[in-house]
C-alpha cells in the first residue's frame, strides 16, 4: 500500500479560520523544462506555511513522506515540518491524537540536484493513523547562504512496516 495525494492546499487548517497556505508559497515549475511542478517559497525571513492533508483509511499506522527538491547550491533553505493526527473524523470531531516534528535542510553535498523523498514520521510509531494535516513553515534564511528556496513536490503515505492495528482500536 502507497498513497500520493495531490499537493493542493487546505482550506481551513483543522480548529482554526487560518487559510492552508501564505502568499509565500507559489505552485510553478522552476526546471528548465517545467516538468517539475511543485510549491515554492524563497522568502528570507522565512515563516511561510502551508498545509495539506492526508485522509487515509482510519486506525491504521502510516509513514508520512514529504518529497524536497535536494540540492548543492547554497540558495537552499530549509523548513520545519509538522504532522498532526486526528484519526478517525468520520464522527465530525477532530481530536488531536499526536504531533510529529522533523526539520529538513534541502542543501546537501552530492554535485546534483534531485527530488529526495524525505521520511517524516517514523516506522512502528502511530504519527498517522488516518486523518492527518501536514504544515510546513520555512526558516530564516542560513548565515552563508544566498538564498532560501525550498521546494515541495509530493506528499506520501505507506502503511507502517512494523506496528499492529489492533493496538490503534
Amino acid at each position: 500500500f502507497a498513497k500520493w495525494d495531490a499537493l493542493n492546499p487546505v482550506q481551513n487548517v483543522v480548529g482554526t479560520n487560518e487559510s492552508g497556505n501564505t502568499p509565500g508559497f507559489q505552485l510553478f515549475a522552476d526546471d528548465n523544462l517545467k516538468q517539475r511542478p511543485g510549491w515554492i517559497s524563497t522568502n528570507p525571513a522565512g515563516g511561510e506555511n502551508i498545509t495539506f492533508a492526508l485522509d487515509l483509511t482510519p486506525n491504521q499506522c502510516y509513514v508520512v513522506y514529504l518529497a524536497t527538491l535536494r540540492s548543492y547550491n547554497l540558495g537552499m533553505g530549509t523548513m520545519t515540518v509538522e504532522v498532526r493526527d486526528y484519526g478517525d473524523k468520520r464522527d465530525g470531531t477532530f481530536n488531536l491524537k499526536t504531533t510529529t516534528t522533523k526539520k529538513i535542510d534541502s542543501l546537501w553535498s552530492a554535485p546534483i540536484s534531485v527530488w529526495s523523498d524525505v521520511q517524516v514520521t517514523q516506522d512502528g510509531t502511530p504519527g498517522c493513523t488516518g486523518f492527518c494535516e501536514v504544515t510546513v513553515t520555512t526558516d530564516p534564511l542560513v548565515v552563508g547562504r544566498n538564498g532560501n528556496k525550498v521546494k515541495l513536490l509530493t506528499l506520501s503515505a505507506r502503511r507502517c512496516s512494523h506496528y499492529h492495528e489492533t493496538t490503534l482500536h
